[in-house]
C-alpha cells in the first residue's frame, strides 16, 4: 500500500475512537503530498541516474582517444626514437652523442594528437 492508498483508506474508514474527523483529512491530504514528493524525487533520480550513464560513456571514449604510455613508446620506436626506463626518449645526435627528450615534449605530443582527434 502506499501513501494515496493510505490516504483513501483513512478518509474511507470511520473513525470509532475518535470525533476529529479534520485529523484523518489533514493526514490524508500530508500522505497525498509525500507520495507526490516521492514521486517527483523518483523521476528526478532516473533523470541523474541517466545523466551519470551517459558521462561514463563519454569518459569512457575519452579514454579510448587517449594513448598509453605503451603506445607512445612504440610510436616513439617506430620513429626510429629509443626509450629506456632510466633515461625515457632519446635520440642520437648528427655528431653521434645521445640526446634525452624532455618529458614535456611527451605531453606536447600528446596535446597534438589530442587535438588532431577533435577535428
Amino acid at each position: 500500500m502506499n501513501a494515496n492508498e493510505l490516504a483513501d483508506a483513512l478518509q474511507e474508514t470511520e473513525p470509532y475512537y475518535s470525533t476529529d474527523y479534520k485529523l484523518f483529512d489533514k493526514a490524508a491530504t500530508m500522505l497525498r503530498q509525500q507520495q507526490a514528493e516521492y514521486y517527483s524525487l523518483l523521476v528526478n533520480h532516473d533523470k541523474l541516474y541517466a545523466k551519470v550513464v551517459e558521462q561514463q560513456a563519454e569518459i569512457e571514449a575519452l579514454k579510448a582517444k587517449t594513448l598509453t604510455d605503451e603506445e607512445i613508446i612504440s610510436s616513439a620506436e617506430e620513429a626510429r626514437f629509443n626509450w629506456s626506463e632510466d633515461k625515457g626518449i632519446f635520440v642520437r645526435h648528427s655528431n653521434g652523442s645521445w640526446i634525452g627528450l624532455d618529458s614535456k615534449i611527451v605531453d606536447f605530443a600528446r596535446a597534438i594528437l589530442r587535438k588532431a582527434q577533435e577535428k
